[in-house]
């Protein structure tokens, strides 16, 4: 009779090792799922951060009271030096080895690209054509992205992009009160905006690819760059009164570099596709600082159209950080 029940605990204990089993593989798959959770909500953080510092970039450069570029020489200046104290303050050893390459020289470039096609762009076409160029960038992300790195593009990604460049359309058309000529200043506005819109989704796209590119030192290079090519085409040099060159210090100095550091860095834990799609809320709120700086206020067309990219983004921004693809 014994011998016949002694079986029993080890039966329990196989239930137990059963049991052990099941709980150690669904922690093995659950471990990827947590860091991919926590990688999205740190890029996404990142980003939303960036775009809202980037917010008043336009009411500053609007109280520099500027033109184009002389507005590139003492922004592209400033905010080269910088970059290059962040960098300093946060280089690693290995930097100086990585700056021979063709990734680093790539973020040069889109960083001379960036600054000195929207300052060209500004100065001889209508603001609204530039800026409706500029907003098509989460789409050259997505396809540079797609290209260079093999990632799927997002049906969701695709279809809030969409959306957002059809809302920028109404507020940028709304602002202009849909007076835009089709001439040849429109157009070459319009092919500077997308040439600034192919410069920052293939940053973002290069900096998401290559994590050891020492990025800040790449951007400041670019920045400095920029400048100097400003100075160089300048028929004179505006050395602006305190308070003006107060403003552009402030986003020279500020603004400009920890925002576009910090949406660089959003770029190695989330597509750079979802950095620039959250980059627009720039476009879309900082007319309201304007607006509040300098009582420039936005026409029932533009808030329109501020309230469907706003309502795209947040949706967006929802379902993305849900999301464990």
């Amino acid at each position: 009779m014994n011998s016949n029940r002694r079986p029993a605990p080890m039966a329990h204990e196989q239930i137990v090792s059963n049991r052990q089993d099941h709980s150690d593989a669904f922690q093995t798959r659950a471990r990827p799922v947590t860091a991919l959770r926590s990688q999205k909500t740190i890029g996404l953080t990142l980003a939303i951060f960036g775009a809202l510092l980037l917010t008043p970039d336009t009411l500053f450069m609007r109280l520099s009271q500027l033109d184009g570029l002389n507005m590139l020489l003492w922004r592209g200046g400033l905010s080269g030096l910088a970059y290059f104290m962040i960098w300093l303050w946060m280089r690693s050893p290995r930097d100086l080895s990585n700056i021979w390459t063709g990734n680093f020289a790539i973020i040069v470039a889109c960083q001379i690209g960036n600054a000195a096609l929207f300052s060209l762009a500004i100065a001889i076409a209508p603001v609204t054509v530039v800026l409706i160029g500029v907003a098509t960038v989460p789409i050259f992300a997505a396809i540079l992205s797609r290209l260079i790195l093999g990632e799927a593009l997002s049906t969701r990604t695709l279809i809030t992009s969409a959306l957002v460049v059809l809302g920028l359309f109404i507020s940028v058309l709304g602002g202009d009160n849909g007076q835009i000529q089709l001439d040849t200043r429109t157009l070459i506005g319009a092919g500077l905006g997308l040439g600034v819109a192919f410069s920052l989704g293939m940053n973002f796209t290069v900096i998401r690819k290559d994590k050891d590119v020492p990025f800040v030192l790449a951007i400041a290079v670019g920045a400095i760059a920029a400048a100097v090519l400003a100075a160089c085409l300048a028929t004179t040099v505006a050395w602006p009164p305190l308070p003006q060159m107060a403003a552009i210090a402030l986003t020279g100095i500020f603004i400009l570099p920890l925002s576009f550091v910090t949406l660089s860095y959003a770029a190695r834990f989330v597509p750079s596709s979802t950095v620039s799609l959250i980059m627009l809320l720039e476009t879309v709120l900082g007319p309201l600082w304007v607006w509040w700086g300098i009582d420039e206020a936005p026409s029932a067309t533009m808030l329109i159209g501020g309230g469907i990219v706003l309502t795209c983004l947040a949706v967006f921004l929802t379902l993305e950080g849900r999301s464990t693809d």
